[in-house]
């Protein structure tokens, strides 16, 4: 007689907060949606039409941007939210990021969603500081979802086993 496999149904539950029209609960400090709003105009964005803005807030108050930088040689662009975080932990290796915020222009979309690359680097760059940060996505003219780290974004992410 053959074993009987059982099946276990499981469920994750996504935890963030929507704020419907984000800009008039100023949940983004000022400065900083100042930047975003600033920051759209040097995305270079011409095969997706999507482009996004990125600011990283750390710990120690200095904030680091980033815009999408597409190229023809798809995938040699990088997403702004990867180009701010890798430049924070480049410039301050030892500072612990307190929140990213990312924005898209496109008025018509939901909030900026990362791709799982981003996700990926965003789940990493977590881990390492070992606490969680808060993370806004939002787009130009409409709502905001904020996440108390990025798990939620990824829950089933990848890691390497700590001995390699």
């Amino acid at each position: 007689m053959g074993t009987k496999t059982q099946r276990m149904q499981q469920e994750k539950t996504i935890r963030y907060t929507l704020h419907e029209d984000w800009r008039t609960k100023a949940i983004v400090p000022k400065a900083i949606e100042e930047k975003l709003e600033e920051l759209l105009e040097s995305a270079y964005a011409p095969y997706s039409n999507y482009p996004v803005s990125s600011v990283v807030l750390l710990d120690n108050g200095h904030t680091v941007v980033g815009t999408n930088q597409e190229n023809a040689a798809f995938p040699d662009g990088l997403c702004g939210e990867r180009v701010a975080v890798l430049a924070a932990k480049a410039a301050f290796p030892h500072e612990r990021i307190k929140a990213i915020y990312i924005m898209t222009g496109e008025q018509e979309r939901s909030p900026a969603a990362p791709c799982g690359s981003c996700r990926q680097v965003l789940h990493e760059t977590e881990l390492r500081q070992e606490v969680p940060y808060q993370l806004f996505l939002m787009n130009r003219t409409a709502d905001a979802l904020e996440f108390t780290g990025v798990q939620d974004l990824l829950p089933f992410s990848f890691t390497l086993p700590k001995n390699l």
